[in-house]
């Protein structure tokens, strides 16, 4: 099939839109806000450790889950929870988690590994670069 390069050039306008506007379209074309938790796990690779170490700073909070001794934990049940807005996220999560939020406030961080469960209260921000190391016994 021949296609004028006018044509090609529509289509190829046409795939990059799709491309650049990924999922959050869903969000804009139905006059929706961004979801008010995110919460990314991951940090089993080299690079992505180093990467997601390295973007500390930009995200509300991050995660860090190990043993007592040191060693990194993965597969943590996690929620995290904004009572007074009444939402929540939550994620399989490990060795390292970042939650971003839209809102300054008190959420609480649950986490659970190999039926030992733990709850904290923090206050967070947007972009507040907080951290919070969860360790538990083997």
């Amino acid at each position: 099939m021949k296609m004028h390069s006018g044509t090609r050039m529509f289509a190829l306008l046409a795939c990059a839109a799709t491309l650049i506007t990924g999922t959050d379209s869903a969000f804009a074309q139905q006059g929706e806000a961004a979801p008010a938790l995110r919460l990314e796990c991951g940090g089993i690779g080299l690079e992505e450790s180093q990467r997601m170490r390295a973007e500390v700073g930009m995200h509300a909070l991050t995660l860090f889950f190990s043993t007592m001794e040191g060693g990194f934990v993965t597969d943590v049940a996690t929620r995290v929870d904004d009572p007074l807005g009444d939402r929540r996220v939550e994620a399989s999560c490990g060795p390292l988690g970042q939650l971003d939020v839209t809102e300054a406030g008190r959420y609480r961080i649950t986490a659970t590994y190999a039926g030992q469960t733990q709850e904290h209260w923090i206050d967070l921000s947007p972009g507040g670069g907080a951290r919070l190391a969860l360790r538990w016994q083997e």
